[in-house]
């Protein structure tokens, strides 16, 4: 059983178990990550709730992605 989701999540932990987070992120800003060479460094330090503030997503799309997120999360656990 895998832990669950939350908006604290570590977000380098969060793309190791599920790698197809990456992809949703991407758009919105995981890429200025990789694109800046700062990944590595930041990853490990920052929370979903820090990336979204980061990239300074409105409500709307961190419900969006959280919703997206939580879909790919319970695929997992089935």
């Amino acid at each position: 059983m895998k832990d669950r989701l939350t908006l604290d999540v570590n977000l380098k932990e969060l793309l190791e178990n599920e790698p197809r987070v990456r992809d949703i992120l991407y758009t919105y800003g995981i890429n200025k990550l990789e694109e800046l060479d700062v990944e590595d460094i930041v990853l490990d330090k920052l929370t979903l709730r820090g990336f979204f503030r980061l990239m300074d997503l409105d409500d709307e799309t961190q419900g969006f992605l959280w919703e997206k997120m939580q879909h790919l999360y319970r695929e997992m656990e089935e």
